[in-house]
Protein backbone atom coordinates (compact mmCIF):
# COMPACT_ATOMS: atom_id res chain seq x y z
CA UNK A 1 0.00 0.00 0.00
CA UNK A 2 1.55 3.10 -0.64
CA UNK A 3 0.68 6.75 1.16
CA UNK A 4 -0.10 10.16 -0.97
CA UNK A 5 0.32 13.63 1.35
CA UNK A 6 -1.39 16.93 0.07
CA UNK A 7 -1.57 20.03 1.39
CA UNK A 8 -3.05 23.17 0.25
CA UNK A 9 -2.07 26.88 0.32
CA UNK A 10 -3.22 29.78 -0.69
CA UNK A 11 -0.16 33.11 -2.16
CA UNK A 12 -1.88 36.81 -2.63
CA UNK A 13 -0.06 36.84 -6.29
CA UNK A 14 -0.35 35.91 -9.25
CA UNK A 15 0.04 32.05 -10.20
CA UNK A 16 3.15 33.07 -12.89
CA UNK A 17 4.74 34.27 -10.18
CA UNK A 18 4.38 31.29 -7.71
CA UNK A 19 5.25 29.38 -10.76
CA UNK A 20 8.20 31.17 -11.39
CA UNK A 21 9.83 30.35 -7.80
CA UNK A 22 9.13 26.21 -8.42
CA UNK A 23 10.84 26.75 -11.76
CA UNK A 24 13.46 29.14 -11.65
CA UNK A 25 17.02 28.13 -9.91
CA UNK A 26 17.60 31.62 -8.19
CA UNK A 27 14.61 31.70 -6.96
CA UNK A 28 14.57 28.03 -5.65
CA UNK A 29 17.64 28.32 -3.76
CA UNK A 30 15.75 31.08 -1.48
CA UNK A 31 13.03 28.56 -0.30
CA UNK A 32 13.21 24.86 -1.41
CA UNK A 33 14.48 23.73 1.65
CA UNK A 34 12.69 23.47 5.15
CA UNK A 35 16.01 24.20 7.24
CA UNK A 36 16.66 27.96 6.32
CA UNK A 37 20.12 27.45 8.03
CA UNK A 38 21.18 25.54 5.15
CA UNK A 39 22.40 26.68 1.80
CA UNK A 40 20.58 25.62 -1.71
CA UNK A 41 21.94 25.37 -4.81
CA UNK A 42 19.63 24.09 -7.31
CA UNK A 43 19.63 23.44 -11.26
CA UNK A 44 15.98 23.55 -13.25
CA UNK A 45 15.35 22.33 -16.96
CA UNK A 46 11.82 23.09 -16.72
CA UNK A 47 10.18 21.66 -19.81
CA UNK A 48 8.93 18.16 -20.09
CA UNK A 49 11.85 15.44 -19.80
CA UNK A 50 13.93 18.00 -18.26
CA UNK A 51 15.87 17.31 -14.97
CA UNK A 52 16.19 18.97 -12.00
CA UNK A 53 18.45 18.91 -8.48
CA UNK A 54 18.34 20.73 -5.26
CA UNK A 55 20.97 20.64 -2.74
CA UNK A 56 20.28 21.29 0.73
CA UNK A 57 23.55 21.79 2.10
CA UNK A 58 24.91 18.86 0.46
CA UNK A 59 23.27 16.81 3.07
CA UNK A 60 20.08 15.99 1.05
CA UNK A 61 19.77 16.48 -2.73
CA UNK A 62 16.86 15.50 -4.24
CA UNK A 63 16.81 15.18 -8.52
CA UNK A 64 14.04 14.40 -10.81
CA UNK A 65 12.57 14.64 -14.08
CA UNK A 66 9.47 17.16 -14.98
CA UNK A 67 6.58 14.89 -16.42
CA UNK A 68 3.90 17.59 -16.84
CA UNK A 69 4.44 21.01 -17.23
CA UNK A 70 1.30 23.14 -18.26
CA UNK A 71 2.77 27.07 -16.92
CA UNK A 72 1.34 28.04 -15.07
CA UNK A 73 -0.97 25.58 -14.10
CA UNK A 74 0.54 21.92 -13.28
CA UNK A 75 3.71 21.12 -12.67
CA UNK A 76 4.38 17.13 -12.10
CA UNK A 77 7.89 15.71 -11.59
CA UNK A 78 9.94 12.69 -10.51
CA UNK A 79 11.03 12.52 -7.05
CA UNK A 80 14.52 10.68 -5.60
CA UNK A 81 16.74 11.87 -2.24
CA UNK A 82 19.75 11.03 -3.58
CA UNK A 83 20.80 8.33 -0.69
CA UNK A 84 17.48 6.12 -1.12
CA UNK A 85 16.06 4.19 -3.84
CA UNK A 86 11.77 5.60 -3.56
CA UNK A 87 11.03 7.55 -6.26
CA UNK A 88 7.74 9.38 -5.69
CA UNK A 89 5.55 11.54 -7.91
CA UNK A 90 4.90 15.49 -7.13
CA UNK A 91 2.60 17.39 -8.48
CA UNK A 92 1.60 20.85 -7.96
CA UNK A 93 -1.43 22.65 -9.24
CA UNK A 94 -1.60 26.42 -9.50
CA UNK A 95 -5.39 27.69 -9.25
CA UNK A 96 -6.04 31.51 -10.01
CA UNK A 97 -7.75 33.02 -7.00
CA UNK A 98 -9.97 35.73 -7.04
CA UNK A 99 -7.88 39.05 -9.02
CA UNK A 100 -4.67 38.24 -8.14
CA UNK A 101 -4.51 35.30 -5.62
CA UNK A 102 -3.08 31.61 -5.85
CA UNK A 103 -4.29 28.36 -4.71
CA UNK A 104 -1.77 26.16 -4.54
CA UNK A 105 -2.45 22.20 -4.07
CA UNK A 106 0.46 19.97 -3.99
CA UNK A 107 0.15 16.12 -4.08
CA UNK A 108 3.37 14.03 -3.24
CA UNK A 109 2.57 10.27 -3.88
CA UNK A 110 3.81 6.34 -3.87
CA UNK A 111 5.52 6.68 -0.65
CA UNK A 112 6.22 3.39 1.10
CA UNK A 113 6.37 4.06 4.50
CA UNK A 114 3.90 6.40 6.12
CA UNK A 115 6.72 7.36 8.36
CA UNK A 116 9.16 8.67 5.28
CA UNK A 117 5.15 10.52 3.98
CA UNK A 118 4.82 12.18 7.31
CA UNK A 119 8.42 13.45 7.53
CA UNK A 120 8.12 14.46 3.63
CA UNK A 121 4.70 16.32 5.00
CA UNK A 122 6.44 18.19 7.63
CA UNK A 123 9.16 19.02 5.37
CA UNK A 124 7.07 20.76 2.92
CA UNK A 125 4.92 22.51 5.36
CA UNK A 126 7.95 24.48 6.20
CA UNK A 127 9.59 24.93 2.35
CA UNK A 128 5.93 26.38 1.90
CA UNK A 129 6.11 28.70 4.67
CA UNK A 130 9.46 30.27 3.56
CA UNK A 131 7.76 29.97 0.08
CA UNK A 132 5.20 32.39 1.30
CA UNK A 133 7.31 34.79 3.04
CA UNK A 134 8.88 35.07 -0.44
CA UNK A 135 6.38 35.55 -2.35
CA UNK A 136 5.18 38.44 0.81
CA UNK A 137 8.11 40.46 0.15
Amino acid sequence: MTTTIRIERSFDCRPGRVWDAWTKPDLLDRWFCPNPDLRVSSHADAREGGAYRVNMGGEYIVSGSYQRLEEPAVLECTWQWEHETLTTLLRVEFAQRGSGGTDLVLVHSDFTDAADAEATREGWELSLDRLAQLLAG
